[in-house]
């Protein structure tokens, strides 16, 4: 499938990059965060907080995961902001979790799953990515399935409320000489 990716990066790559705090000077990256709140895309957290609450919050949150990452990639001509990885790692297994933006696409989207796989893959400290979607998304890992990034692991039946969780896993850097 290298064609379908050579054709999803002709021109450029989304860029990954670290999460920044809010500073002295600086609001960093929580304004993307206070908005996607503000449209109810943080679906895990507290409902009618004010700004200076969920700065707090999410700064707690933010400090209790091990890996946050902003996307940044074109939309309309423009790049911009269009999602946050939130990464639980246990020093072996990484497992995001993204939330993106109201201003993401179909293509951004896969666009940016790609990227972060092919990043991950080649980490040293890791031995294995784990993604657990579920039926709304399982068309995205399928693709990325056959593009042979990731594979089939199994189904959790009932790991949702509201339905089934599809995992899928891929290797990292760390296993691939042992």
């Amino acid at each position: 499938m290298k064609t379908l990716e050579k054709m999803l990066f002709k021109r450029d790559k989304p860029v990954l990059r670290r999460f920044q705090p809010l500073t002295a000077g600086d609001a960093g990256d929580l304004p993307y965060l206070w908005d996607a709140y503000v449209k109810g895309m943080l679906k895990d957290s507290p409902e009618d907080m004010d700004m200076a609450t969920f700065v707090e919050y999410i700064m707690d949150a933010v400090d209790q995961v091990p890996e946050t990452w902003i996307v940044e990639d074109y939309v309309k001509g423009k790049r911009e902001p269009i999602g946050v990885v939130f990464c639980g790692n246990d020093g072996w297994m990484l497992e995001p979790h993204v939330v993106y933006f109201d201003n993401a696409t179909p293509r951004t989207i896969l666009r940016t799953y790609v990227a972060f796989l092919k990043h991950t893959r080649w980490r040293k400290d890791l031995g294995a990515c784990l993604l657990r979607v579920d039926s709304k998304t399982q068309n995205l890992a399928k693709r990325m399935e056959e593009m042979k990034l990731i594979e089939w692991v199994g189904k959790i039946w009932g790991g949702k409320p509201d339905g089934n969780w599809y995992l899928y896993s891929m290797r990292c850097n760390a296993r691939r000489g042992k």
